[in-house]
């Protein structure tokens, strides 16, 4: 039995919950609801046994882990989801980090600094946001190319952390973006039917909204309309 501790929304724990549906893992999805739940009470139980007292965490026979990319590394390497030579690491290595300059431009976008006229500032990131954003997909798919994953030939973690932030990033916009770029549609749709992927993405497990936090200005509810 593996435990895996997350706030009640999609967040940054998605990947790791598609991963262990993936390999069909057994595993406890506590999500709190009431932050009271975490910080008065679990937190103090949890610095005893962890480093580093974060959400999300995971605990299995082997290791404790805080830090989503720790625990999503963790296992790869321990369900042979990592990569299997230098060329496939490297590829891993590199477009993660360049997928990780679109989650930074959506969180900025969604946790606002505290300015006098947010509505207007809002309006100003999305368009700066919505400006680079298909040049940065279609690095992303030219990146892919005919491969069927990331890494080249093989499945790995990398794909799952991909998967969401394309996911994501259609369920924020409009899906127009990403359909423009067949190959990753195409790659979306892969993932999408994968086993225990594709049970997992149609049950109530799965959690479409909310992306971010309640005090986000985009995606933080459950009903949330993509717009341009």
């Amino acid at each position: 039995m593996y435990f895996r501790r997350y706030w009640d929304i999609r967040g940054i724990a998605n990947p790791i919950r598609m991963l262990l549906h993936y390999v069909g893992a057994e595993f406890e999805d506590k999500r709190y609801t009431d932050s009271s739940e975490y910080f008065e009470k679990d937190l103090k139980n949890l610095s005893e046994i962890l480093d580093f007292p974060n959400l999300p965490y995971y605990i299995d026979d082997e290791v404790k882990i805080t830090q989503s990319k720790a625990i999503i590394r963790h296992l790869g390497r321990k369900h042979n989801l990592d990569g299997s030579s230098e060329q496939e690491l490297v590829r891993m290595d590199v477009i993660y980090e360049q997928v990780l300059e679109i989650c930074s431009a959506l969180l900025s976008l969604a946790y606002l600094p505290d300015v006098e006229n947010r509505v207007e500032f809002l309006e100003k990131m999305r368009k700066k946001f919505l400006y680079a954003f298909p040049s940065k997909l279609g690095a992303i798919s030219k990146f892919l190319g005919k491969d069927e994953w990331m890494s080249g030939k093989k499945l790995t973690y990398i794909d799952f952390i991909i998967y969401d932030v394309l996911d994501a990033s259609r369920r924020l916009f409009l899906p127009k973006h990403l359909y423009a770029f067949p190959n990753l549609v195409a790659y979306v749709t892969r993932i999408e039917e994968l086993k225990g992927v594709k049970e997992y993405l149609a049950s109530d497990a799965f959690q479409p909204m909310p992306i971010f936090g309640p005090y986000a200005s985009i995606g933080s509810t459950k009903d949330y309309t993509p717009t341009d």
